[in-house]
């Protein structure tokens, strides 16, 4: 596993308590065993090796909840970078991300729970969706992979890294083509939509528009700019 999964899943073990997991476990049948299960992941800094269904029903349960519907918002966001992590080593560990959760949710759910105010946090994310992107891109191949590209490609804006910011926009073009030209993936592909098209995973792509509506295009870096453009059609 990547560096910087293992870095990203300490961070966030690191602020998740019991009492969170106690407190956001998805509250239906499987609770009692979601708890006992993420507590030990939490004390014991071990993610297990199997992606069985009380490890990934949780990371998906939780990638769709609301933080605005809980009492704790900013809690339960601590509690989703914890869970999101974990998808992200499993990943990093060989499992499909059918089984943990689609690349693109994922990336998602890292991009909307991003705590601004903690440059440690900004940077290990930064880390760790281009990891992915490459985990995804060649040994665990996943048409889903373009959509770290542009993960990173936010965050390198949001951390003013204007020159990492235009190198990913370039990227994510010739990723976005080689999804399309890649044999393995190309029978996923949905239609002729700029990454939008690439995977039947479509549930979140309004998430993906909006939270393209806040990049820029301060030098007016063409490939940046096509981005900025097909993602707000």
């Amino acid at each position: 596993m990547d560096s910087s999964a293992t870095a990203l899943f300490e961070f966030t073990r690191s602020r998740v308590t019991d009492e969170d997991i106690v407190n956001f476990s998805p509250s239906d049948p499987g609770y009692p065993n979601y708890v006992k299960l993420w507590t030990q992941i939490r004390r014991s800094g071990v993610i297990p090796n199997d992606a069985d269904f009380d490890l990934t029903e949780v990371i998906g349960l939780t990638g769709w909840a609301k933080p605005k519907e809980w009492k704790k918002p900013e809690r339960f966001r601590i509690y989703r970078r914890f869970t999101s992590a974990v998808g992200i080593a499993l990943l990093h560990q060989g499992h499909d991300s059918e089984t943990v959760r689609p690349a693109n949710y994922l990336a998602r759910d890292l991009l909307i729970d991003l705590d601004p105010s903690s440059e440690r946090h900004i940077t290990l994310m930064r880390d760790v969706c281009k990891s992915t992107r490459i985990i995804l891109s060649t040994t665990n191949l996943d048409e889903g992979y373009p959509f770290f590209t542009l993960a990173s490609m936010i965050l390198a804006q949001k951390a003013g890294a204007w020159n990492e910011a235009e190198a990913a926009a370039s990227q994510l073009i010739e990723d976005e083509n080689a999804v399309r030209s890649n044999e393995i993936l190309n029978w996923l592909v949905q239609d002729d939509r700029f990454l939008l098209g690439l995977s039947v995973y479509d549930q979140l792509h309004g998430d993906w528009k909006a939270i393209a509506k806040e990049l820029k295009n301060p030098n007016q870096h063409e490939e940046t700019q096509l981005v900025i453009d097909v993602l707000s059609q």
